[in-house]
């Protein structure tokens, strides 16, 4: 039978859909016993999505798991102004509060002035520095001013039963009186001309010190240990004896207080807070005995001038 060229086309052409030419999309010819083997066949080509060659584990894991966090103790809490004690000095930096009404304010104070007087530190009083007021200043200077003139009077009438202020009737209306108003008036003067003067001074030494504070500042928190430490003071003095040393050992505490105060006020280290409070008191030392030795030497030399040489 003779071949026809013609004959079977459209088997294995290319193009026409035979069996497994390329491009004919059907299916690939069976290759012969000869052709050579796929040695990796059925165990994942590189790339195919299936485990790496000869990997038998697939992708290798974290033999210890997830990493730890980097922090193991959360978020780092929020800072609140200056880091304390920065650069040497105290840098507690408290929010700023609003105005208080007046009635609000006073009944607060007692727990201020226990807080303060029974947990010294800087950190105390910068606590209470953003509720600084004019008016709470002059309320309890006004409060040192009554409660010293009412026991200076007590212990003025006290001394006065013996002395000539008495009479065979009883006190003298007139001498009392006297005293009272007297009494009243100085302390009334004295007692805010004294405290804004020891203020003033320790406040222009702390701004000679670089110091950050202002002066309202400072007044207030001065007050809130002064106040309960001369209102003491003044009880315990119609008391003999114990009411002098209580005063000392109270006036030697009010020193260590106003350290602190300078220190969270002004922001200053505890070694020039202690120069500002202890400058102005050996001034007034030295001042002190300076006057005492120039009144001894007066007197001695009118003794002298007075007395005949032998």
């Amino acid at each position: 039978m003779a071949w026809d060229p013609t004959q079977g086309q459209g088997q294995g052409q290319p193009g026409n859909g035979g069996q497994g030419q390329p491009g004919s999309g059907g299916p690939e010819p069976h290759p012969g016993p000869g052709a050579p083997q796929n040695p990796y066949q059925g165990q994942g080509q590189p790339g195919s999505g299936g485990p790496e060659p000869y990997s038998g584990y697939g992708t290798p894991q974290n033999p210890y798991g997830a990493p730890p966090p980097q922090n193991p103790y959360g978020a780092p809490p929020p800072q609140y102004g200056t880091p304390p004690y920065q650069q040497g000095s105290y840098g507690y930096a408290p929010p700023q509060q609003g105005p208080r009404p007046i009635g609000q304010a006073i009944q607060e104070l007692p727990n201020q002035y226990i807080k303060v007087l029974t947990k010294p530190s800087a950190q105390t009083f910068a606590e209470e520095m953003g509720k600084a007021d004019w008016a709470m200043v002059w309320i309890q200077l006004l409060a040192i001013a009554i409660v010293g003139t009412i026991f200076g009077l007590i212990g003025s009438a006290i001394g006065a039963a013996s002395s000539s202020f008495a009479t065979s009737t009883g006190f003298n209306p007139g001498a009392v009186l006297a005293l009272t108003v007297s009494g009243s008036t100085f302390s009334f003067i004295a007692v805010p001309v004294s405290f804004f003067i020891l203020v003033g001074i320790q406040y222009l030494l702390a701004k000679a010190f670089q110091g950050q504070g202002n002066f309202l500042t400072q007044s207030y928190t001065t007050l809130l240990y002064q106040t309960p430490i001369y209102i003491a003071s003044y009880v315990l003095g119609i008391i003999p004896i114990i009411g002098g040393i209580a005063g000392a050992a109270l006036y030697i505490y009010g020193i260590v207080l106003n350290v602190y105060t300078i220190m969270a006020v002004h922001r200053l280290s505890g070694g020039k807070a202690t120069g500002v409070v202890l400058i102005p008191i050996a001034v007034l030392f030295l001042l002190v005995f300076l006057c005492v030795v120039a009144i001894a030497a007066i007197f001695y030399a009118a003794y002298r001038t007075t007395t005949p040489y032998p």
